[in-house]
């Protein structure tokens, strides 16, 4: 399936457009995406309808997102609405509005909302139970997933839009301690059936996302002074908010990475939030920039024929197809490096598991991305694209391991006590030193970008590693650079390493 497809969300906050180009067998990669805020809940939740000026922005902003969809080639532009035009009594208005500019604008359930949010961060196949807490504008999707199973779904009417415009506390100014205890009491109120529920279950991570969570990540990482908005702390929330109730709107936006048009809401998207973690004894809660733009377009494959797939597989194969990758060199990189593992493996020098080997698999599909950029230095812009990818199924180290084997496939492996490797530990760094190297062999043997070596070998005779390369063609190029890697994999491995060669001949 080769199509283009763009998905709008209209949110309480804000209008969201992502346009993906589908490939076979992947996920899609995304060629544009765009927001605006429009605060179609603003007028709801003070005035209890949305007024005319806002639905006239909306259709704007929908039919503006819908024609840059269909300027990239788009077939088909599918818009979903979610809490506050399910609320609001003119939600008509609204949908008849979109509808004149050609956009079928489709009002969703919360339990529809929470599905689609659950697959977009966490894709179809959850590995381990999964807790997914997403706070929008008007409402706040729960969703508790477990392998293809979704054990618990339910949409709370909880905000930051909402509780900002709708509970009668101004947060324009400051919040008391007691304002503020009101909006915990009213989260209390509006979470208590699903909060039992979720503890009945159990769960063993936790995944937040949205803009609202996103924000409060990204300030907390400011303050916290590594900038690494991948995770938030209940500690560190609860200080932060306590901050933000001592000081007005304008005050707010002193603090780092914080945005003018959050900062008013701010408070009450924060208060779902700590009471949430609170309540559920969340300490730390990752943090995914995934939502419902990403679930409609996995559920848009899953309707199309497409209801298995990997995703980790297929959000790698998706970055190396945008990246305009070899996918003959890679593929042969790919099957060089699985082999070497194996047989390492296979030989007892090599300790890790089954992780280790998938995540070099799949660097060794991306090692040569960072040529998008420029071939000079390629390993470098590799690093830089895989790091920041954001791929699909994988987490934060996964990602960093997989772009420093990259980095390390034409450069020199560092000692492990370098700057790169601080965020791991002793075993992890091994392993991705380890498998920094065997990509480098392997981006070696296909040198001539001609799957030229047959077959692998290794044997250890005396401590010493043999690699026994099998060819029906000249390796001569292979076999001279392999000699300028014997020292570092000494390095490397603790153990001498030996290069022969068998020519094959026709038969």
């Amino acid at each position: 399936m080769d199509k283009t497809i763009g998905f709008i969300d209209v949110g309480t906050n804000s209008v969201h457009m992502l346009v993906v180009r589908f490939y076979e067998g992947s996920l899609g990669t995304s060629v544009y995406s765009d927001k605006e805020s429009v605060r179609i809940g603003q007028s709801l939740y003070s005035r209890g309808v949305i007024d005319e000026e806002t639905i006239d922005k909306a259709r704007i902003v929908i039919s503006k997102f819908a024609e840059v969809a269909k300027g990239f080639g788009a077939e088909q532009v599918v818009a979903m609405a979610t809490a506050a035009a399910r609320e609001a009594s003119n939600r008509a208005d609204l949908v008849q509005a979109v509808k004149g500019c050609g956009v079928d604008l489709r009002i969703i359930p919360g339990m529809e909302e929470a599905r689609l949010i659950r697959l977009g961060v966490l894709g179809p196949d959850a590995p381990v139970r999964t807790l997914c807490i997403d706070v929008g504008g008007g409402s706040t999707e729960i969703a508790l997933a477990e392998r293809r199973d979704d054990l618990y779904l339910d949409s709370l009417s909880l905000g930051a839009i909402r509780l900002a415009y709708g509970s009668g506390i101004d947060q324009k100014g400051k919040v008391t301690f007691r304002q503020y205890d009101v909006l915990r009491r009213m989260v209390d109120t509006a979470s208590y059936r699903s909060v039992g529920k979720i503890r009945e279950l159990g769960f063993e991570k936790v995944v937040g996302s949205s803009g609202t969570i996103v924000a409060l990540a990204e300030i907390c990482a400011a303050r916290r002074g590594d900038g690494d908005p991948s995770y938030l702390t209940y500690s560190e929330l609860e200080s932060l908010m306590r901050d933000m109730c001592a000081t007005d709107v304008e005050g707010r936006l002193k603090f780092p990475k914080m945005s003018a048009n959050r900062a008013d809401i701010i408070v009450g998207g924060g208060a779902v939030v700590e009471e949430l973690m609170y309540l559920l004894g969340i300490e730390v809660m990752e943090v995914s920039r995934n939502g419902l733009r990403e679930g409609m377009r996995t559920d848009f494959l899953l309707e199309h024929g497409h209801p298995d797939f990997d995703v980790r597989g297929s959000s790698v194969r998706t970055l190396a197809a945008r990246c305009g990758c070899d996918r003959k060199h890679s593929d042969a990189v790919m099957r060089y490096a699985l082999s070497i593992y194996d047989a390492l493996v296979k030989a007892g020098v090599m300790g890790t598991g089954p992780h280790w080997r998938e995540l070099l698999g799949y660097a060794a599909e991306l090692h040569d991305v960072g040529e998008f950029i420029s071939y000079e230095k390629h390993n470098v812009h590799s690093y830089t694209i895989i790091r920041n990818s954001y791929l699909a199924g994988f987490d934060d180290d996964e990602l960093q391991a997989m772009a420093l084997m990259a980095r390390f496939h034409h450069n020199s492996i560092p000692g492990p006590s370098s700057k790169y490797f601080l965020d791991f530990d002793g075993n992890e760094t091994a392993a991705i030193r380890r498998c920094a190297l065997i990509l480098k062999i392997a981006d070696i043997l296909d040198r001539g970008r001609d799957s030229s070596v047959d077959r692998i070998e290794i044997a250890i005779f005396d401590g010493t590693v043999s690699l026994r390369l099998i060819a029906s063609k000249d390796i001569s190029m292979q076999l001279w650079k392999l000699k300028s890697i014997k020292d570092e994999f000494s390095n490397v491995y603790g153990r001498k390493l030996r290069i022969e060669h068998l020519q094959r001949t026709s038969s």
